[in-house]
């Protein structure tokens, strides 16, 4: 089976969603669509796209396309993903889900009750050397893991192109912890199991970012996340920093402890002696891997996906308790 493909956006994620799709001989896409329709042209003949568009509207309900990928600013996301939805045609919606848990709630709805596939851009469950400490813990190797670090920290990584969108909340729904903390707690959740998360503190610093102008977002956050067995998650994400970058994904268990970006390295101890394992993992390109997974589900009809619009859900209601706890300056329950 082909599946027939539209991209809304065509700013760099939808192009390299393009580039994606068209390597892939199940994949057909026929139609890009941004606002600005001089650049929906222009991405359309540079890739070979026949039909170009300014309007999601018409495009989600055209015959003949089976999905929809959407590669817009995060503001937009729920409405484009509902409104395609309803329309009979499956998602891939780019990273952050939605602006908060409630719109990703309506996204998870209007996915089961349209019998549709709704996936989010979370690559990071693609890589190699993810699904392989996964398959660990579920062995059971590193016993019962009770806390996790997560760390993505740039010396200057402040999103100054794709029009400031990134830099401001009404259109981002935040700043680095929406944008690449994201990332990192959908993938900790994922690999420790999936565990209830019960509550959240934290708080948001834009020092340096607020030096830019039309910055109205935080530049670093650092938190802490609690779930129902125990399990503590410490969050800490930044775009700028006076410091070397440090990018890092760690989780404790009882029996081993792993490190798993940017290389995996596992410390057990055998006996007395504590010891250091460094796999040798070949790492594939998770973006390619997440769509094809997408692709794959369509055609072959099953519905086991990953992630799932409840994980997207769950992702956001982290988020959401994250950065309520630092408005408001206290403990946040999620419910």
């Amino acid at each position: 089976m082909t599946v027939n493909l539209a991209i809304i956006g065509a700013g760099g994620m939808g192009r390299a969603y393009i580039k994606a799709f068209k390597q892939m001989p199940e994949a057909n896409v026929i139609a890009v669509v941004d606002v600005d329709e001089k650049r929906a042209r222009e991405v359309a003949k540079e890739y070979g796209v026949p039909e170009y568009y300014s309007d999601w509207r018409k495009v989600v309900k055209k015959d003949g396309i089976d999905a929809v990928a959407v590669c817009t600013p995060v503001k937009f996301h729920k409405e484009i993903t509902v409104g395609a939805l309803n329309s009979g045609k499956h998602v891939m919606c780019e990273k952050p889900p939605a602006m908060n848990a409630v719109e990703a709630e309506e996204m998870a709805r209007a996915a089961k009750e349209n019998n549709r596939i709704l996936m989010y851009g979370f690559q990071w469950r693609f890589m190699e050397k993810s699904r392989y400490i996964r398959k660990l813990v579920q062995e059971g190797f590193f016993g019962h893991i009770y806390r996790a670090r997560i760390h993505y920290l740039r010396q200057f990584g402040i999103p100054l192109g794709a029009d400031g969108w990134f830099r401001t909340r009404s259109l981002a729904g935040g700043g680095v912890l929406i944008d690449c903390g994201v990332h990192l707690i959908d993938l900790t959740y994922w690999l420790t199991g999936r565990p209830k998360p019960i509550l959240a503190f934290g708080k948001q610093y834009d020092y340096i970012g607020r030096r830019f102008t039309n910055f109205d977002v935080e530049d670093t956050y650092i938190g802490l996340v609690l779930f129902e067995n125990g399990m503590s998650m410490v969050v800490e994400a930044s775009w700028a920093q006076n410091w070397h970058n440090e990018h890092g994904i760690n989780i404790y268990g009882t029996l081993a402890g792993a490190s798993i970006y940017p290389q995996v390295e596992i410390v057990k101890k055998i006996g007395d002696v504590y010891t250091t394992i460094k796999p040798e993992i070949k790492e594939a390109e998770a973006g390619h891997l997440k769509l094809k997974h997408f692709i794959e589900a369509i055609g072959k009809g099953y519905r086991d996906i990953s992630p799932t619009p409840e994980d997207g859900v769950v992702v956001m209601k982290i988020l959401d308790a994250l950065y309520r706890a630092s408005e408001e300056g206290k403990v946040i329950e999620i419910t």
